[in-house]
């Protein structure tokens, strides 16, 4: 399976763009034409100083060249081929890189139209459970069938008696009217009932926008970044910004009071705004680090709506809900952004060799706030390591996903049961690295943890969900948990794979689907 992204396209197209000649171009970069030309058919990958050199001549952003978005159109093609709706016409994996560099509009279209197949299946499927198992469903559909079977039985009699009298055909007839009204009364309810959106969950288009969102600018927003820089002075010129810092910069500037309260008050999320009496409510258990965090949510959120909607402006999300979804998002990197500067924190990041705890205790920072700020270190010239990030539930429902490591991660369906992000679930709060090795012989080094939310009374349900970061063994020498793996023996790495329906692994025994005719396909690859 050929994982590198098809970009030599862009370059020639680009180059052509400009009037610039492959000598030209090559010249600039430092390079041969004939290594160029290679390039430009997908011969050879770029990166570092000659991407940078490369993006430099052809006058565009360096991301633009990062292969990100041909990398994810890889991942979602390999993902939507071993749908079993494929199995009667298997999809060649081998042929994706030369279509997506021949044709990625086409590409992009075949993968929207999956998405919209997908989320009509989801929705059909929980409308049949729903149906199956609702009582207001069960109710009126029995309600129906009743009133069906009385007004047929009046027909009947209609049709196989003509000897009946007037007040027999009138009670009849009464009979039928109102049995017919209401079995449209019945009928109405059902439809009402699902044009309320009560029945069947919502299409998942809203979270796989922002997560476009994410990968088309690799996670990292400058003009986010730049306001960030901007406002810490004004929140706290000696740079602490503790939670202190925050709630009287609220309050003195935004007159908005922070109120810590008992945490019966917050079934949920761990806080709330109250609009009417301009107040930030959160939960006495929520921890110091999460309370932090939504104080600069909440400042950034006040100080940076024309900066949001500019770069949703930029974007092709065009559902409220996706907006909305997206806004948060972004308000949340720009609250990151606030509390991690960049250069300081990828500073400490590398002198702790990207020790997560180390990180949390620098910055009074909760695990997932560490990670996720890890993957947004991709400033062109001064890049982090290229991580990537994925969440899930005990249930193994993903619900945070990011890669700039070159990994693919699911989007359609379950992550490989052999990932340790599932492992952490058996010991939570304790960090366990992984070393694995996927079907295409590439290595990556997993660590994942565990962690609890929600603290509140005896009896409280808490949540339990697993974060798990990682990055290619390339870069496994500058990060503190590739230490006590043996990455040096490839025989100790673990073998995985994506998700069961596209990994070409026959011999494992946590297989929870048949293998898929694109996934054998690989094997030969």
């Amino acid at each position: 399976m050929n994982r590198q992204a098809p970009i030599g396209h862009r370059i020639r197209g680009r180059r052509k763009d400009i009037g610039m000649t492959q000598n030209a171009l090559a010249k600039t970069a430092g390079i041969s034409p004939s290594y160029l030309n290679l390039i430009e058919h997908n011969r050879r990958s770029i990166g570092g100083g000659l991407l940078m050199r490369i993006a430099e001549a052809l006058e565009i952003q360096p991301h633009t060249l990062s292969g990100s978005e041909e990398s994810r159109l890889l991942s979602d093609l390999n993902e939507a081929a071993s749908d079993p709706v494929f199995r009667s016409t298997p999809i060649e994996s081998r042929e994706f890189p030369a279509t997506i560099a021949a044709a990625p509009g086409l590409i992009g279209a075949f993968l929207s139209l999956y998405r919209a197949y997908r989320s009509g299946l989801d929705e059909i499927n929980s409308l049949s459970e729903r149906l199956s198992h609702d009582p207001f469903l069960t109710e009126a559909s029995h309600s129906i069938l009743t009133r069906i079977t009385s007004i047929r039985t009046v027909a009947e009699i209609f049709d196989d008696y003509d000897d009946l009298s007037k007040e027999q055909r009138a009670r009849f007839n009464a009979t039928l009217v109102r049995e017919s009204q209401r079995l449209a009364e019945s009928a109405t309810e059902i439809f009402n009932f699902l044009e309320r959106g009560d029945a069947g969950r919502p299409a998942a288009s809203p979270a796989e926008e922002v997560d476009d969102l994410l990968y088309d600018n690799a996670n990292y927003f400058p003009v986010l970044e730049d306001h960030a820089t901007e406002m810490r002075p004004r929140i706290d010129p000696e740079g602490g910004l503790f939670l202190t810092d925050l709630i009287n910069y609220l309050e003195n500037t935004h007159d908005i009071r922070v109120e810590r309260l008992p945490s019966e008050e917050f079934p949920t999320s761990g806080h709330k705004w109250d609009a009417d009496h301009r107040t930030l409510k959160i939960s006495r258990a929520l921890p110091i680090t999460s309370a932090r965090f939504q104080a600069a949510r909440m400042i950034f959120r006040l100080e940076s709506p024309e900066t949001v909607n500019e770069i949703l402006n930029r974007t092709q999300i065009d559902s409220d809900a996706g907006r909305a979804r997206a806004a948060e998002a972004l308000i949340s990197y720009g609250a990151a952004a606030l509390l991690f500067p960049y250069d300081v924190f990828l500073e400490d990041a590398r002198r702790f060799r990207h020790d997560i705890e180390l990180l949390q205790q620098r910055y009074a920072a909760s695990w997932e706030q560490i990670c996720h700020r890890l993957t947004t270190l991709r400033r062109p010239g001064a890049e982090g390591i290229p991580f990537h990030l994925l969440r899930t539930d005990i249930a193994g429902n993903i619900s945070k996903r990011f890669s700039a490591s070159g990994l693919q991660l699911p989007r359609y369906s379950g992550a490989c049961p052999r990932w340790v992000v599932h492992e952490a679930y058996m010991a939570p709060d304790r960090v366990i690295p992984q070393f694995v090795r996927l079907p295409d012989n590439s290595e990556y080094l997993f660590v994942a943890r565990a962690l609890r939310t929600g603290a509140g009374g005896y009896g409280v349900p808490r949540s339990v969900y697993s974060v798990m970061i990682g990055c290619d063994t390339a870069f496994a020498h500058d990060v503190v948990y590739g230490d006590r793996l043996s990455l040096d023996r490839p025989d100790s790495a673990v073998p995985v794979g994506i998700g069961c329906r596209q990994c070409p692994r026959n011999d494992c025994g946590q297989r929870a689907y048949e293998m898929s005719d694109t996934a054998t396909a690989q094997i030969a690859v």
